[in-house]
């Protein structure tokens, strides 16, 4: 079986029908792959690391570096190296605000956090990702800790699989060919794992990732909801792999983890 790199990948494929769309910006688009390069990216890039993650020139780059960081979206540090700046957040918080179910299963999220002593999240789509929305810890148990605004990809993961599990099926067809054209060395592992457990999660309510993201973590998951809007939407627990056993992360959180699923979702409708 393949092992799925956890190597966020930020260049964005360039597909044929922007070349034939009058309608593209591909400017715009190329400001945005700039940006996206510094997920997952805790440190500073330079217009040389810019250059190489999005695959375009090196005056290309440093045209978007200076625009972005005179709006705002980028900074510059003394080294003349760039992070990302407080407009981002600023751009973020009313999509953020919006989603009251954050605010509403905190409290829930927290208990569950305790009880596994592992991190609870909220995530939604992104593409070939998922993107945590809300992320609640107890402990700093876990070595890998993510807050709001993580991405990583779908394939290999409880919470990618909880939410693909609430897609149509158009929506499951279009994600297989988009993983076969944009990250083909993932295809193989979606064929042969994801989809398989995208219908067990669908029938028991639930998904588990036992060390296929990180060796460490044991993940189990549950979809909650789409948004009238159709945002799909699930929550997670990544579970240090010392505190509980395989067997009982099936056994015990799987089901625990359905029971705060529809906790939440009471919670929503209530609302």
């Amino acid at each position: 079986m393949a092992v799925i790199s956890t190597v966020d990948p930020t260049a964005r494929p360039k597909m044929p029908e922007e070349q034939a769309d009058p309608s593209f910006a591909t400017t715009l688009a190329h400001g945005l792959d700039v940006l996206a390069a510094f997920r997952n990216c805790a440190g500073s890039l330079s217009n040389a690391d810019l250059a190489l993650h999005t695959g375009l020139s090196r005056p290309t780059v440093s045209r978007l570096t200076y625009t972005l960081a005179q709006l705002g979206y980028l900074k510059r540090n003394a080294k003349g190296r760039f992070q990302l700046g407080l407009g981002i957040l600023a751009a973020a918080y009313p999509v953020l605000s919006a989603l009251k179910v954050r605010q509403l299963a905190r409290p829930l999220m927290r208990d569950f956090a305790a009880y596994t002593g592992g991190t609870v999240s909220i995530a939604m789509p992104f593409g070939l990702d998922f993107i945590y929305v809300e992320t609640v810890r107890t402990t700093d148990a876990v070595t890998h800790l993510p807050d709001v605004g993580f991405a990583s990809s779908l394939a290999p993961t409880a919470v990618g699989r909880a939410l693909l599990s609430l897609f149509t099926p158009e929506e499951l067809d279009a994600y297989v060919a988009n993983v076969k054209a944009e990250r083909p060395d993932e295809a193989d592992y979606v064929l042969a794992r994801t989809l398989p457990d995208i219908e067990l999660c669908r029938e028991r309510g639930f998904a588990v990732s036992l060390g296929e993201w990180r060796r460490e973590i044991f993940g189990v998951a549950a979809p909650l909801y789409r948004t009238p809007s159709g945002d799909c939407l699930s929550v997670n627990c990544g579970i240090p792999s010392f505190r509980f056993n395989a067997e009982q992360i099936e056994r015990e959180c799987g089901p625990r983890m359905l029971g705060l699923a529809r906790s939440i979702r009471s919670l929503v409708a209530n609302e």
